[in-house]
């Protein structure tokens, strides 16, 4: 049986990350690393020749990856963690930009099908997956790395993910803070995560607080504008702000500075996107929700398991969830 990167790893003493970046990456590993994995893939007769190992007789051993953005640092990561884990298990990987485009969307697919492509993962802004897209189930298994309902479709799932439980976790942090009014700013209100949204409102009105809404595209500058219209149309300042993603939180920061507002004395500002762009901004940005590289992980194998359901074969148990924690910075804690 041919050795796979999981056998090079074991055999080397290092992770499966790490064998995947000499074999791609090799000038970002340590030399005494690199030595170890080229020796294990020397003795063991490793062959890396992905395309040779993917062939089968209906089609490829490939995965298309269709992320809205390549050069986003959230996108970036997750398709590092896809790219790891689908290595590890002799998946080819085909990475497509769509730009949030539903008509590439939807020609992807269509070429995943006659490629005959083993799965698909993909980060969507539809919030219901669509009808039309029913019928490539059928095909391949698809999953939902975006909060996307797959409306029980067989073959189709959705990353799980806690969203009611964290927007009552964020309320309740933020009210601890004293804060009282809440401003949930995101792409799309009635889609983005339902249950986040109810999670938030409730706790925040348990406590006697209020908790508004309003819609921004992801963008600094839709952000910065859309907050400062909630703000002339409503007559007064949250003194929280919830954002989508980080390019909305700065939008946020860069509106409360022309209303010579301080953050965080007078405006927590928090985002659900963990990604290194809240470092950035002035005050960092405080992030509460899963690292990109997590969901990569686990998103990939979900599919894996989809794809191998109907072989009878199982991946040993992957042990960690999704994770939601809280990296507290500069916009949410008044001691940074």
């Amino acid at each position: 049986m041919a050795a796979t990167l999981k056998d090079v790893a074991e055999h080397a003493g290092v992770s499966i990350a790490t064998v995947s970046r000499v074999l791609n990456e090799p000038e970002k590993v340590a030399e005494q690393s690199r030595i170890k994995v080229l020796n294990a893939i020397d003795e063991l007769g490793y062959s890396s020749n992905l395309l040779a190992k993917s062939l089968r007789k209906d089609g490829l051993n490939a995965v298309f990856v269709l992320l809205p953005s390549l050069s986003d640092p959230f996108f970036a990561q997750i398709n590092q963690g896809i790219s790891d884990v689908l290595a590890s298990y002799g998946y080819l990987m085909l990475t497509v930009a769509t730009e949030g485009m539903h008509n590439l969307e939807e020609e992807y697919l269509l070429k995943a099908k006659s490629m005959g492509l083993a799965g698909v993962l993909i980060y969507t802004a539809h919030r219901r997956m669509p009808s039309s897209w029913e019928a490539f189930c059928a095909n391949f298994p698809i999953l939902f790395l975006s909060n996307t309902d797959p409306l029980g479709v067989p073959n189709a799932e959705q990353l799980p993910i806690p969203w009611g439980e964290l927007g009552s976790q964020i309320a309740s942090y933020l009210l601890k803070q004293g804060r009282r009014r809440f401003l949930y700013l995101a792409n799309d209100i009635s889609g983005f995560s339902p249950d986040f949204l109810a999670g938030l409102q409730s706790t925040v009105q348990q406590a006697g607080g209020l908790c508004g809404h309003c819609r921004a595209d992801a963008s600094l500058d839709d952000a910065a504008r859309e907050l400062n219209r909630y703000c002339r149309q409503s007559g007064e300042t949250p003194d929280a702000v919830i954002t989508q993603n980080c390019f909305q939180g700065a939008g946020v920061l860069l509106s409360l500075a022309g209303q010579e507002l301080h953050v965080p004395q007078d405006v927590a500002v928090l985002c659900l996107e963990n990604s290194r762009l809240a470092q950035l901004p002035t005050p960092q940005l405080s992030v509460w929700g899963p690292s990109g590289y997590q969901v990569g992980v686990v998103g990939s194998r979900r599919l894996l398991d989809l794809i191998r359901a109907g072989t009878g074969e199982t991946l040993p148990p992957l042990g960690d969830e999704i994770g939601l924690t809280l990296i507290a910075r500069g916009s949410t804690d008044v001691a940074e």
